[in-house]
């Protein structure tokens, strides 16, 4: 089985092209500048024109560009780069200049962001359907953020707010382990260092130096001052996910509570709501049926299908996984805590690039026509508005789905390595596999029962 033991790749920062740009503070801030531009429009178009038949730049800037490529793509693909070119990190980095400077306190936790995520957006958008896509709630949910992170920045200091308040803050670290870049430093430089440029550099107060050594890049957002300020700051193309093919020296519980619930949270509920809620027997799945039950016993005229798909998601996926993770450790013989820390890894890829195969289809279905027509109608470019590149019928699209199972075959080998870090025996680690890697059966068996029950009772009307 391949494991890389060092983080050896080519470095980016050397290429003639992508080094004299990324090092280049100027252009960095053009980047940052024009991504702040895009941000404020959406949120003026949103309240300045709230018909979504009218405002094409608010919702294909939100929910066509910002979510799926800037953050769900660009993490496999390159990495952590969203945070790169975040405005809200970018205006962060001056208004902690002046601000009160005060320590992080209560704020101090992880989870805020990621459970901020959870039920400000995806509790909302699975129980009011629609209610994102309208432009003015769109534009309500990003001036939100755009205000708390000023106000955060203004009173905390070390970037308090990108680091535990931010909604995808978690998701970005979490999941940036998957990409194939890693920043680091040369080595032969950094024994001979005595001026520690790279992290007096750092406003979020790191150490590059120690990415190896701990095996995380921490909080880093990939702002690039070390790199700006140290010629010996790396940022190397290497193994996708080299984290994960080795012992992590310092796991943390964070990063694999956000692979469950992201999976949970998105890919099994959309299974249950987007998936099956397509069939024709929609109505006989357990969560339709809570679903028609509370809305008769309290009178509720909202259909809360949506929102017990989510739950019930929740409950199937949080219950196989984590029961699963306590089976294994008894079978293993060793403490749940070194079976979530070291096995719950291998979850990382089943969420991120499972989730490729329906970013892929929608890119040609709408997404790119949406970002498109964004863009004319917002720098008035003229050009002819522009159409989908592709329909439902086309069945090339087919091939995207593939990244479903390259997703659960990487989560399955990751299992299987992972495995080799706990001491105990071969034969136990065989009988304990099935139940470690009990969120990647679910995976699998949704991705196999979708297209059957769709084949075999039918589409409902009113779906494609």
């Amino acid at each position: 089985m391949f494991s890389p033991n060092r983080y050896n790749g080519i470095d980016l920062l050397n290429l003639p092209t992508i080094g004299r740009f990324i090092k280049n503070k100027k252009f960095l801030i053009a980047i940052r500048l024009f991504s702040l531009i895009l941000l404020i429009s959406l949120i003026a178009y949103g309240f300045s024109l709230p018909d979504r038949n009218e405002n094409l730049v608010t919702n294909g800037l939100a929910w066509g560009l910002f979510w799926p490529f800037f953050i769900i793509t660009s993490l496999v693909m390159i990495g952590p780069v969203f945070c790169m070119v975040c405005p809200l990190g970018f205006i962060g980095e001056y208004l902690t200049w002046f601000g009160l400077k005060r320590k992080p306190g209560p704020w101090k936790n992880y989870y805020i962001g990621i459970l901020t995520l959870i039920f400000s957006y995806w509790v909302v958008y699975y129980t009011l359907d629609g209610f994102y896509e309208e432009p003015v709630h769109a534009a309500w949910f990003f001036l939100v953020f755009l205000l708390l992170s000023g106000l955060f920045f203004l009173v905390y200091s070390e970037m308090t707010f990108c680091k535990y308040i931010c909604p995808v803050s978690a998701i970005i670290r979490a999941f940036g382990r998957v990409g194939p870049t890693w920043l680091t430093t040369d080595k032969s430089n950094c024994n001979e260092c005595k001026t520690f440029d790279c992290a007096k550099a750092c406003s979020y107060k790191l150490q590059p130096y120690h990415f190896d050594k701990n095996g995380s890049m921490s909080d880093c957002t990939l702002c690039m001052g070390c790199a700006q300020a140290c010629d010996s700051v790396q940022w190397k193309l290497t193994v996708p996910s080299v984290t994960l093919w080795k012992k992590i020296p310092k796991p943390r519980s964070i990063d694999v509570w956000v692979y469950i619930l992201m999976l949970g949270v998105i890919t099994i509920t959309m299974r249950f709501h987007h998936g099956l809620g397509r069939s024709k027997i929609s109505d006989q799945f357990i969560w339709s049926k809570t679903a028609v039950s509370v809305q008769n016993m309290f009178g509720i005229e909202h259909d809360l299908t949506g929102f017990f798909a989510l739950i019930y998601a929740l409950i199937l996926l949080l219950s196989v996984t984590l029961g699963g993770f306590y089976l294994a450790a008894r079978i293993l013989r060793t403490d749940y805590k070194n079976v979530f820390h070291t096995l719950g890894y291998a979850l990382a890829p089943l969420m991120i690039v499972g989730g490729l195969s329906h970013l892929g289809e929608s890119f040609f279905l709408h997404y790119y026509n949406e970002i498109t027509n964004a863009f004319i109608q917002l720098f008035h470019l003229p050009f002819e508005e522009a159409r989908p590149l592709a329909s439902r019928k086309d069945s090339w699209l087919h091939l995207f789905r593939l990244f479903t199972y390259v997703a659960i075959i990487w989560s399955f080998v990751l299992m299987i390595v992972r495995l080799r870090f706990i001491e105990s025996s071969n034969v136990q680690k065989i009988l304990a596999f099935p139940f470690a890697w009990g969120a990647g059966w679910v995976m699998l068996f949704l991705t196999l029962y979708v297209p059957y029950i769709l084949s075999t009772y039918g589409i409902a009307g009113g779906h494609h």
